[in-house]
């Protein structure tokens, strides 16, 4: 795992929370619907909750990235996380944008 993969996955806010009833099927069902809308999710369980990262993502289809104390985070199996940010699209100003439109007129 590269350090910039590595970072990308601290940064992330968990996203789903298991709680006292441990993973059940509405559980899968929201990781399931989150990993569609996203590349990566972390889930976080309770201390008191017996919980198996390895059979929650075969249950979701995902692929384990990674499991850190009582915090797992997930990928969209097939996905593939980039390692570096995908470039960004220039921000045009408005004075710009107002030129473009003068000059597709002319």
């Amino acid at each position: 795992m590269t350090d910039q993969t590595d970072r990308s996955m601290q940064d992330l806010k968990p996203t789903v929370w298991i709680g006292k009833q441990g993973c059940t099927q509405t559980m899968i069902e929201e990781i399931v619907a989150q990993l569609k809308k996203r590349k990566l999710i972390k889930v976080k369980w309770l201390q008191n909750t017996d919980v198996d990262p390895e059979d929650i993502s075969l249950k979701a289809k995902a692929k384990l990235m990674e499991v850190r104390g009582r915090t797992m985070v997930l990928a969209e199996k097939g996905k593939v996380v980039p390692a570096t940010p995908g470039k960004k699209p220039a921000i045009k100003t408005a004075r710009e944008t107002g030129k473009m439109k003068r000059a597709e007129k002319k």
